[in-house]
């Protein structure tokens, strides 16, 4: 297994939960992809997909790579999803307070300002995980579940946890690493 993690908006490769959940699966000797996309703080959808593939030219079946994203990061898997080639395909994804609509954020806004194909994004994970708040104070509850109901995903609601980020204390995130090693026994 491999493991890619898609950082939020204004974050980096060690933002929240990514750090730790990266030194966990690397001390297993897990390969793991974390990197700093580009222009953090006024992001461009195109540099970040460049810089996805500037990392792993082709994502097989048989590398069985779990992508994990957290806010921006959720977009930029579905979109990276839609790119994907004949012979692409991932074990699974999980996408944490993550968004497929414009949210009125200006910087933001390409990454969502076209529609999705959700049939597509369905096709090329064998798996898809999608963890909301009840109370996150930038992505509604709502907005889980309707990706939940156009993946066909698992959708599990975090309780009190605003954005799932470093602000709300989430430093780690175990839950997140037991759904990755589940996938990993699967």
């Amino acid at each position: 297994m491999k493991l890619f993690l898609f950082h939020c908006w204004g974050g980096d490769g060690r933002s929240c939960w990514s750090g730790s959940t990266a030194d966990h699966f690397a001390a297993r000797a897990i390969q793991v992809v974390a990197p700093d996309f580009p222009d953090r703080a006024d992001p461009i959808l195109s540099a970040w997909l460049s810089e996805v593939r500037s990392n792993v030219k082709t994502f097989e079946l048989k590398d069985e790579w779990v992508l994990v994203g957290h806010s921006l990061g959720c977009p930029t898997i579905l979109r990276l999803l839609e790119t994907f080639g004949e012979c692409e395909k991932v074990k699974a994804i999980i996408l944490v307070a993550g968004f497929a609509k414009d949210l009125g954020i200006d910087q933001i806004r390409n990454f969502v300002d076209q529609d999705f194909n959700w049939q597509k994004i369905k096709s090329k994970a064998e798996k898809i995980i999608i963890l909301n708040s009840d109370n996150d104070p930038y992505i509604r509850l709502d907005e889980g579940e309707r990706m939940a109901t156009l993946l066909g995903a698992e959708f599990i609601v975090e309780h009190n946890a605003g954005h799932l980020n470093e602000g709300s204390g989430f430093t780690n995130y175990p839950r997140l690493v037991q759904l990755i090693e589940e996938i990993m026994l699967s």
